[in-house]
């Protein structure tokens, strides 16, 4: 046999084949290794730059996937009438009303006096009625200079006994900045992903030149003071009934390295009756770090199905996975064969429909709601896997995306008998946002620098 071409990088030509059969051989090699590339590619791509919500409309269905979809719409409007359920209307456009966070200012606006006399006669015009619009103005941000005055007090008798004013309590003891500048400048980083540098020409704009290195410090000295609030949201966490979680990398500059470490965000949220999330930085995404924070957890964890949360299970929590994962990966299969991907596409589309209408129903109708609609729905996706999985070729799109809801079909059922379970993991995604949106807001700035 011929050699193989050479990785890429390599300047060495690769020796191609001198007869048919090897060509083939080759030619077979080569298509299978660009389909498996076009696949991480398109993983990638749908990571960095898609959208996280789904892009192939239900009205793309046909055939089979068509008619379950269509027969869980009527199924769907039968319970909504049955419990007098309105379907939510789209909002149209509209200038929204002014909110109570909003200072409200009134001008009024009359003639001037040389305009009131009437023009025909002369005689002074009077108000018969006005008309009212609304402008909404933006008055350049306003930082105040507090001086704290803090009065002594002697006895006048005898000199002694000096008492001084306390002034109110400050975040940070002998601190230039407020709560307000503390809070603001830890909202524009953390929520509108600003980064330090671009707050510090922005507040020199504003005439307030403050160097990142202290708004640094201030957020060091803000993790110090909520600290003690975090770990009692992440002891009371471990008493709710269903915890997501979820993992990002963050870029990190480590002394010493000479360029940016992978690190990673952990993003732990509660359920409804403990609506705490709490992030966990750690170094590497080795899973001693969720098992040391879920350690003694017996409830549901829910994720998309990693690997690092297996010994809290093995330890005696129940797993439960997320079925927009699921629908991710079907999505790509109706991509490369429509016709093939149609039913799972139809089944996964009808269970989330379901799902809209359960949301808002007591726990009670909620779990009666799953077992009627979306568990015979279930039982026909599990038979047209095991078919599927005995005729569809493993390496296609459909192929994997068949074999990972097979290996997680046990911790995707959860949710249909326990009502507080949802039926993905979008919270902790959402929840983590902001991490992954900081992280590509950094990236673009290197990017056009």
């Amino acid at each position: 046999m011929p050699k193989r071409p050479t990785q890429q990088g390599s300047s060495q030509q690769p020796e191609l084949p001198d007869n048919l059969t090897d060509c083939h051989t080759l030619i077979k090699e080569l298509f299978a290794r660009i389909s498996e590339l076009e696949k991480q590619l398109s993983r990638r791509n749908r990571a960095t730059f898609g959208r996280k919500s789904a892009k192939v409309d239900s009205t793309l269905l046909t055939g089979t996937g068509k008619v379950i979809h269509d027969t869980t719409a009527s199924e769907i409007d039968a319970e909504q009438r049955r419990l007098n359920i309105v379907p939510e209307q789209r909002k149209g456009g509209g200038r929204a009303a002014p909110t109570s966070t909003i200072l409200t200012r009134k001008e009024e606006h009359c003639l001037d006096a040389e305009q009131i006399p009437c023009p025909c006669c002369g005689k002074p015009r009077s108000i018969i009625g006005f008309d009212v619009s609304y402008q909404l103005e933006f008055v350049r941000m306003l930082f105040e200079n507090i001086q704290h005055v803090a009065y002594k007090y002697a006895c006048n008798n005898c000199g002694g006994n000096i008492a001084v004013a306390q002034k109110p309590y400050q975040p940070i003891d002998k601190g230039l900045a407020g709560p307000g500048l503390l809070t603001k400048v830890a909202t524009d980083k953390f929520w509108l992903h600003q980064p330090l540098y671009r707050q510090e020409q922005t507040l020199k704009a504003l005439g307030l030149p403050i160097n990142r290195t202290s708004m640094s410090r201030w957020l060091a000295e803000i993790a110090q003071l909520v600290s003690p609030i975090v770990t009692k949201m992440s002891k009371r966490i471990l008493s709710g009934r269903v915890i997501q979680s979820d993992a990002t990398t963050m870029p990190v500059i480590k002394r010493g390295l000479g360029k940016a470490h992978r690190a990673f965000v952990w993003v732990y949220r509660g359920d409804a009756d403990y609506p705490y999330v709490v992030y966990d930085f750690t170094e590497t995404e080795h899973s001693k770090y969720p098992e040391a924070r879920l350690a003694g957890y017996r409830g549901i964890i829910q994720t998309d199905g990693t690997n690092k949360f297996n010994q809290i299970i093995r330890d005696g929590a129940v797993s439960a996975n997320c079925w927009a994962h699921v629908h991710c990966y079907f999505e790509d299969a109706w991509r490369e064969d429509p016709v093939a991907a149609e039913f799972p596409m139809g089944v996964i589309k009808s269970l989330f429909d379901i799902e809209r209408v359960a949301t808002s129903l007591s726990s009670e109708d909620r779990l009666d709601l799953r077992q009627r609609l979306a568990k015979p729905k279930l039982a026909l996706l599990r038979d047209w896997l095991l078919e599927q999985s005995r005729l569809v070729l493993p390496k296609t799109k459909l192929g994997e995306a068949i074999a990972y809801t097979l290996n997680r079909w046990n911790a995707l059922q959860v949710y249909i008998d326990y009502p507080f379970v949802e039926i993905s993991n979008n919270g902790s995604e959402r929840s983590i946002k902001p991490v992954v949106l900081s992280r590509s807001y950094a990236k673009s700035i290197n990017m056009s620098t």
